[in-house]
């Protein structure tokens, strides 16, 4: 790699000020990257779909909902469960199959995905798709207090690591209250309790709001470090490809910061070519944090974990060994990246991230996560990490 044009990538896309999702700096983003992409001698695509400006106003609308449903328990419990379980359906299914339905309302808003494909020489057997996001997050009080949580999420056991499963778990003893009423009738001890949900809603609505209306950080580690380390590799294919019936795609998406809404938009669009020809992904997120690590599992916001392929869990392990990298994986972090998206729509593959001992994301999600304080070093051996999992995944012969 060219280690100048990385880091003049990571630092000119963090001079756009911040890149927040369906924002007019991230379409300024995008025409941006089209151009790089154009540059080295690959015809991008402009994909619009139609995305969010923050992940807290999708969560909002399931915590109102929720919160309607606890006041209206004192006249009609019936009317309780079916809200409540509404917005746990919906939070759960959202978040786990990365699609809309209860926060459609606020997933309106323009947003682009930046596509660009490099034929090969021979009639093509398999495709790789080199992914990487490039909006940012919202600031807000929420990071704040998610930082000590999110360490000890790390720590915690694979089915505990979802961040709003309290949330979610809130949801479900509401129902279970809503049952209890009907079954016992207005007793203390349940109004009591109702009432208790009501406010942990209403300090929930105040974080939430207070993280949608927040400015978006630069995101130099999260995520310049991965969208210049995937222009860096597809430069490389096209200087060596690593097998000449092999097709490489180049994805960078935007509203990943929202519900993995533009990674979700490109596969569901592109369905017919990916059943057509064997594809395997390779999604590179914020990997100027710390070390390379791949992650042998995703997280997703609220319910079950989708688990990688075995194989290609093998395929990185052995590619982490050859680099001679210590405790690279496989491990699982609590939050999902886009590799969840393409996961739940059966597309194999790996997601490859960046963090020190311990889970440790220094100025995650926050004004300091600039190109000063990125970790280049780390993020150089990201890319050499991803370049050796990408030609082991053009070489591989029958994928299961």
């Amino acid at each position: 790699m060219d280690p100048s044009r990385y880091e003049q990538r990571v630092r000119a896309l963090e001079a756009f000020g911040h890149r927040g999702s369906a924002t007019p700096n991230e379409h300024k983003a995008a025409e941006y990257l089209a151009g790089q992409l154009r540059q080295s001698g690959i015809e991008p695509t402009i994909e619009e779909f139609r995305g969010a400006r923050s992940m807290a106003s999708r969560f909002l609308v399931h915590v109102l909902l929720a919160a309607i449903a606890s006041l209206v328990l004192v006249w009609t419990p019936i009317v309780t469960i079916v809200l409540a379980a509404a917005a746990l359906v919906s939070l759960v299914w959202e978040q786990t199959k990365c699609v809309v339905w209860l926060s459609r309302p606020v997933t309106l808003h323009r947003s682009h995905n930046v596509y660009g494909r490099i034929p090969p020489a021979r009639p093509a057997r398999r495709r790789i798709l080199l992914s990487a996001h490039y909006d940012t997050q919202p600031s807000g009080f929420v990071w704040t207090i998610n930082r000590p949580l999110m360490e000890w999420g790390f720590h915690s056991p694979l089915y505990l690591k979802s961040p709003m499963l309290p949330v979610a778990g809130l949801m479900a003893g509401q129902i279970a209250l809503a049952v209890a009423r009907l079954a016992l009738g207005p007793i203390p001890l349940l109004t009591y309790l109702n009432d208790a949900v009501l406010v942990v809603y209403a300090l929930l609505a105040m974080l939430f709001i207070q993280w949608a209306f927040g400015r978006p950080v630069p995101g130099a580690a999260d995520n310049a470090s991965g969208v210049a380390a995937v222009l860096e590799l597809a430069e490389e294919w096209l200087r060596d490809p690593a097998a000449d019936d092999v097709e490489l795609a180049v994805l960078l998406t935007g509203c990943e910061e929202c519900g993995l809404l533009g990674a979700a938009a490109w596969a569901d669009r592109h369905r017919q070519e990916i059943a057509s020809l064997p594809t395997l992904f390779l999604n590179i997120d914020a990997i100027g944090f710390g070390p390379p690590r791949f992650l042998g599992a995703e997280v997703p916001a609220a319910g079950p974990p989708l688990r990688f392929d075995p194989e290609m869990v093998a395929l990185c392990a052995a590619a982490a060994a050859e680099a001679g990298l210590i405790d690279a994986g496989p491990h699982a972090i609590p939050g999902p990246t886009d590799g969840l998206a393409f996961l739940a729509r059966g597309i194999r593959g790996v997601t490859i991230v960046g963090f020190r001992d311990g889970g440790v994301l220094p100025h995650y999600h926050t004004f300091q996560d600039t190109s000063q304080n990125m970790d280049f070093a780390a993020a150089r051996a990201g890319v050499e990490f991803a370049q050796s999992i990408c030609r082991k995944m053009a070489v591989i012969r029958d994928p299961k």
